[in-house]
């Protein structure tokens, strides 16, 4: 099916007398309309075609065929027990060392009372908890949060930790991740959050996150935690010092064990932001990239995942609804108490259910909210490896 579409001046100028999309391009569109897969090659594309605007509209059509007009959201409070971490990452704006002013570290008992504070404000439906890598949050630690939390409403979802927290726990205690994840089920967990991935390039990875695990290990432990059945979502870091041909191979390794596992839940791209950290003040060495295309290239590519969300304090509210049109389907949560990005610049207003529900709205969409399993409310393994989700009844 030949398109015709309305696109920027830029792009105008570029296409042919009947506004046409170029033949390479259209079997590219063509391939991802009818639901089969795109090549490394045909991804990489993507980035170089003056028609960035046909880019998004395909993805938007990808997702509709996909998902429906449903966008989804969460009421969640963000817990970061602490900023305390071993690590120095060049691109965090979020870890601190002992003696640093801006240091925190909260009890099992000061992570109650905030969800307790939370509780009488709003309508929590999941708790996300990630923190820096430090040997004072143990699995001890963690079992105290986790009932505290439970006691208090034990239909809250516990959304915790990243791959790279799990590790650490694996190796502090010195048993397999099989067995943290054994523990944190039995305390509450829910599902994982799914950052730390940053790039998945070893070339990219050790220059920005020098000390975390290798991207086979983060991958491999996704896969432990879709194997115990805990769903999670995935992450990838954009917009620093990486090149279009690593997204690309980021966007297949995740697709990759996607085809194994069928467990991750959401994709989701973050946003490099410069602020209050070593990287950002080497400009030279950035390589901005076209936001809206990163969305729209990552639903393209990634044919079996579900949900792609954006976090609207990485981008602004704004743009956050734009890519609504751009491929994703999930506009992220009330974001409570968030620090990562904040500390790094990123977009700080008091966020209600009633806002997003109204800027989804008007954005002739469905808000719906749900936590981070998507209204689904088991997940066992079969003989094929993958996931099968039963779903809420309606």
């Amino acid at each position: 099916m030949k398109i015709a579409l309305h696109v920027s001046s830029v792009g105008k100028k570029q296409m042919n007398q009947n506004n046409d999309i170029p033949d390479a391009l259209q079997k590219i569109f063509d391939k991802a309309l009818e639901g089969k897969r795109l090549s490394f090659e045909e991804g990489l594309s993507l980035f170089s075609t003056p028609y960035a605007d046909a880019v998004c509209h395909i993805a938007d059509q990808v997702r509709k065929n996909k998902v429906g007009d449903t966008v989804f959201y969460a009421s969640t409070l963000y817990i970061h027990p602490t900023n305390l971490c071993e690590l120095s990452c060049p691109f965090c704006s979020f870890y601190a060392k002992p003696g640093w002013k801006q240091a925190w570290f909260l009890t099992p008992e000061q992570i109650e009372h905030k969800v307790r504070q939370a509780l009488t404000s709003q309508a929590l439906n999941e708790i996300h908890i990630v923190g820096g890598l430090w040997r004072d949050c143990n699995l001890d630690y963690y079992q105290e949060v986790f009932k505290r939390i439970k006691a208090l409403d034990a239909q809250l979802h516990i959304k915790a930790l990243t791959p790279v927290e799990y590790d650490f726990l694996a190796k502090m205690h010195s048993i397999s991740l099989e067995q943290v994840f054994e523990k944190m089920i039995e305390w509450g967990l829910g599902s994982l959050p799914g950052g730390g991935a940053e790039i998945l390039v070893e070339e990219i990875r050790k220059k920005i996150a020098p000390g975390k695990i290798t991207s086979d290990e983060y991958l491999n432990t996704h896969r432990v935690a879709h194997t115990k059945g805990l769903p999670s979502n995935i992450t990838m870091l954009f917009g620093h010092i990486e090149e279009p041909q690593h997204i690309i191979t980021h966007l297949e390794k995740v697709r990759t064990l996607q085809d194994e596992t069928g467990g991750f839940q959401a994709f989701v791209p973050l946003k490099y932001h410069v602020e209050n950290n070593a990287l950002g003040k080497r400009t030279d060495r950035l390589r901005p990239k076209d936001v809206r295309l990163i969305y729209a290239i990552s639903r393209l590519m990634l044919d079996n995942i579900q949900h792609i969300k954006v976090l609207w304090n990485y981008v602004g509210i704004d743009e956050a609804v734009g890519i609504l049109n751009c491929g994703a389907n999930d506009l992220a949560a009330t974001q409570t108490q968030e620090k990562i990005i904040t500390m790094a610049g990123g977009v700080q207003i008091a966020m209600t259910e009633a806002i997003l529900e109204e800027r989804i709205r008007k954005a002739h969409r469905v808000p719906q909210k749900v936590h981070s399993r998507y209204n689904y409310t088991s997940c066992t393994n079969f003989p094929t490896g993958k996931l099968h989700m039963t779903k809420i009844a309606q």
